[in-house]
């Protein structure tokens, strides 16, 4: 039956937000959304402030949010007011629902077609406009692609692709509409989606998460909203934006950091701010900085380089992910830290992505991770794509990676 849950849940969605709040084994986190990853300067600072309310501690999420651990409970309204004054909690009704992501040149890159920061944040507001979406789950995905394919994710549920100045095309659960639409038409029809999906859910009882969740889900919100679907999936792309400069359109540069396992501290946060006006948070945990002059270029990555960022694009550390403790938390069978710097040292640029995890949960591990690395009591698996082997150590582990190559 179209609408009917094809995934039974048994839990309630509780991604956390800025104002609902996560219990971790370090504390309570927060996550804040940064719809299409574009942050300013004084933002930042006032989530360094924020960071240090807990243990410093600020992860770079795949979506290109920002996530502060280590919280403690008397902090949750000094840390909302924060977040409010800073312009990040536009609406605390809609807290966890404004996830948006786009490629952080947004229009520069040199496959790029539109410009897309008007559409993002058009986007951003019409969801917070509507009342009755403040239900959307948390776990919903919203992609503005520029056209270059940077950060466009194929498991989005809602994908504005740009094809031509001003003109995007529509991608439903996985499915691409036959019509294009201008900027303003494709914000609506996004947000369209959206309350269509909620409607799905409602009559016919579904606790989905995911427009894939529901047994012809794409085909029914569709109907719902008097779209027309091509026969051919919509295609997406794994390409996030990897350290170094990248010219844009115009002939100035685009310079990307990454954070080593993305993860930051309130210091680095407070360095980065100082280097530019506006920065752009990505999907691969970079920081991107727009519009900058060549004659410049070399003091900004000098920069990102002096607030602990990888400049470097054949870095081993590009493309290389652990669970966030990664061998701090109480579930933790490993420390961790030792062998992802060694692994990082040994990896080959343009290598598959690689999760490592410190005990059997596996958390942050990708269904279709290429690469992956966890331990458990006795011992440390490690499994390439359908092939699985048990290393009897950390150093095994690394022996093993090492022997694909």
């Amino acid at each position: 039956m179209a609408g009917a849950c094809a995934v039974e849940r048994t839990a309630v969605d509780r991604c956390p937000g800025s104002v609902v709040l996560h219990r971790a084994q370090d504390g309570l986190l927060a996550r804040v959304r940064i719809p299409g990853g574009r942050i300013s300067s004084a933002q930042l600072l006032a989530l360094a402030g924020a960071a240090a309310l807990g243990n410093g501690l600020v992860e770079l999420t795949s979506r290109a949010n920002l996530q502060l651990r280590g919280l403690r409970p008397g902090g949750r309204a000094q840390l909302s007011e924060i977040v409010r004054n800073a312009g990040l909690l536009p609406s605390p009704a809609h807290d966890r629902v404004r996830n948006v992501i786009a490629s952080p040149l947004a229009g520069r890159h040199p496959r790029s077609r539109s410009y897309t920061d008007g559409v993002v944040g058009g986007l951003d507001r019409a969801l917070c406009a509507r009342p009755e979406l403040a239900d959307l789950p948390g776990r919903l995905l919203m992609v503005v692609d520029d056209g270059s394919g940077i950060a466009l994710d194929r498991r989005a549920d809602v994908a504005l692709i740009a094809i031509d100045v001003d003109v995007f095309s529509l991608a439903i659960g996985g499915r691409l509409a036959v019509a294009t639409m201008s900027s303003s038409e494709a914000v609506s029809c996004a947000v369209a989606v959206a309350a269509a999906f909620l409607a799905e859910c409602r009559e016919h009882g579904a606790g989905a998460w995911r427009i894939s969740e529901l047994d012809g889900g794409a085909e029914a919100i569709a109907r719902r909203i008097g779209v027309e679907l091509t026969p051919r999936p919509f295609e997406g792309s794994e390409e996030s934006l990897v350290p170094g400069a990248i010219e844009q359109r115009d002939g100035r540069l685009a310079v990307t950091g990454l954070a080593r396992l993305g993860r930051l501290h309130a210091e680095q946060l407070a360095e980065l701010a100082g280097l530019a006006g506006e920065l752009r948070i990505g999907t691969g945990r970079t920081v991107t900085i727009l519009d900058v002059e060549p004659a410049i270029a070399d003091e900004i990555r000098s920069g990102l380089e002096a607030a602990g960022l990888i400049s470097e694009p054949s870095s081993g550390w590009v493309g290389l992910t652990a669970c966030s403790g990664y061998g701090r938390c109480d579930q933790a069978q490993v420390d961790l830290s030792g062998a992802l710097d060694a692994r990082a040292r040994s990896r080959q640029p343009v290598a598959p992505a690689e999760h490592w995890t410190a005990c059997e949960r596996r958390c942050g591990e990708r269904a279709d991770q290429p690469i992956a690395v966890a331990a458990s009591e006795r011992s440390i698996s490690v499994r390439t794509g359908e092939t699985e082997l048990v290393a009897g150590s950390l150093d095994g582990a690394l022996v093993a990676l090492d022997s694909r190559r």
